[in-house]
This record gives structure tokens, C-alpha cells and sequence, in this order.
């Protein structure tokens, strides 16, 4: 006779089934056109995935289906979503900036590397052996806030000359290229998850959650995109040090 689990142990598997059905919210809401909802659920979306991990460790909730259930999620959340708000944004950019008609299939062609770059991240992450401080490859939540953050600032385009940048086609595909590259090039990128919470282990990130806190504050949405590219230039920085302590 099988013995019914307490229901904290599915709480994991609970956030992750949120993260999934706020995912596909942001899908919908993306395609639709409505870029701030669609971003608000993917900055949801990465709260919950960093809380399930944090959860399921808390209370030792590790299962198989659960692991799957995470990619999934990921995928939808993070692939599949910014996929969506990207195509949306490009085809705007190239309405207002008046490019050829035949470039428009563009448009939801190129985005199309989001999801399928982001499924193999993911695949690449479950088969490789991770090292607490970092990861290997732009972490599929780092990429999302991306597009997340030139979705809020199509919204709410309070600093019109960043806007302007951010939001021309050019720098969209610049975006999801770069992005792409980074997601399954060899390079450590810090990892924001504690393992220890003492201040001396962790004082990079600390300093980093409080620095992108105040950005996000001071800027909005502009800061929440400054904060993605903190985070990469950290990482950068981060990957020089590890090469010099290989050496």
C-alpha cells in the first residue's frame, strides 16, 4: 500500500506548475500585443523558478518528475514566451521604421532561435556537471529578462533615445543573436543561487542583488535591462578570474 506524501513535498512541483501556466500566460499576452502584461509574467516566471529550486532543497523534495516538469516550465517561460514578445516587437519595429515588405517573415523567423537555443541550453544544463558558482552558457532566466525588460520599456518608454535604440529592429536581432551565442558558448556565467548564505561566500551576489534592485528603481524599466547587462559584463569579468586561477 502506497503511503500519500505530505502535501509540502509537492509544493515544488506546485510553483513549478504556476511558473508553467504564467508562462503560457505570457505567450498568449505576447502574441496578442500586450507587451506589459507578457513581460510582468516572465519576471514572475523567474521569481517562481528560483524559489522552486530554493524550496525543493529546503525540503528535499527532489523527484524525477519533477526535473521534468522544471524543463518544461523553462521552456515555456523562458523560450517560448520572449520568442513571442520578440517577434511582436520586431514586427512593430519594421511597421514603424518602414523596412521592405519581403523582410517581415523576419520577423517571426529569427525569433524562432529563442525557444530552440533555449531547449538545447536546457538539455546541455541536465547532462553536464554544474559547479555551484557558476554555470556554462547564459542561464535561459537571464535571456528572458531581456526581452522582458524591451517589453516593459515599449510600454512605458520614459527615456525616449534609449527607447529608440533598444527598441530598432537592429538591435533586436543584435539581441537574440548575441543572446543565442551566449547561451551555448563555454563561458561561466555567475550563478545567482546561495549554497552557503554567510556574507564572505557570497558577497558578489549580494552586491549584484542590490545593485540591480537600486537600477531597477532609479530607471525602471530601462534599469531592469542595465541589470541584464551587469550581469553579463560581471560574468565576463568572473570568467577572466577563473582563467587566471586555472593558470
Amino acid at each position: 500500500m502506497k503511503t500519500i506524501q505530505p502535501i509540502k513535498l509537492h509544493l515544488p512541483n506546485i510553483l513549478t506548475l504556476i511558473n508553467l501556466v504564467l508562462g503560457t500566460l505570457a505567450t498568449m499576452e505576447g502574441w496578442h500585443g500586450r507587451y506589459m502584461l507578457a513581460a510582468r509574467y516572465v519576471l514572475v516566471c523567474i521569481i517562481l523558478d528560483f524559489f522552486d529550486g530554493y524550496v525543493a532543497k529546503k525540503l528535499k523534495a527532489f523527484s524525477a518528475m519533477g526535473e521534468q516538469l522544471d524543463v518544461l516550465a523553462d521552456l515555456v517561460s523562458f523560450g517560448i514566451a520572449p520568442g513571442a514578445i520578440a517577434a511582436g516587437l520586431l514586427k512593430i519595429g519594421f511597421t514603424n521604421y518602414q523596412w521592405p515588405y519581403f523582410l517581415l517573415p523576419l520577423s517571426y523567423g529569427l525569433p524562432l532561435l529563442i525557444p530552440v537555443v533555449s531547449g538545447i541550453r536546457l538539455a546541455k544544463f541536465n547532462v553536464e556537471q554544474h559547479h555551484g558558482s557558476h554555470f556554462k552558457g547564459m542561464p535561459v532566466p537571464a535571456n528572458a529578462s531581456s526581452y522582458a525588460a524591451l517589453a516593459l520599456i515599449h510600454a512605458n518608454p520614459r527615456f525616449e533615445i534609449a527607447s529608440s535604440i533598444l527598441l530598432h529592429p537592429l538591435f533586436i536581432i543584435a539581441l537574440i543573436v548575441t543572446n543565442s551565442f551566449l547561451m551555448l558558448a563555454p563561458l561561466p556565467m555567475f550563478s545567482l543561487k546561495l549554497g552557503k548564505y554567510s556574507l564572505g561566500a557570497n558577497i558578489w551576489r549580494y552586491l549584484f542583488v542590490v545593485a540591480g534592485i537600486g537600477l531597477a528603481i532609479w530607471l525602471q524599466a530601462l534599469g531592469l535591462f542595465a541589470v541584464f547587462v551587469f550581469y553579463i559584463f560581471t560574468s565576463i569579468g568572473m570568467s577572466i578570474k577563473l582563467r587566471h586561477r586555472e593558470k
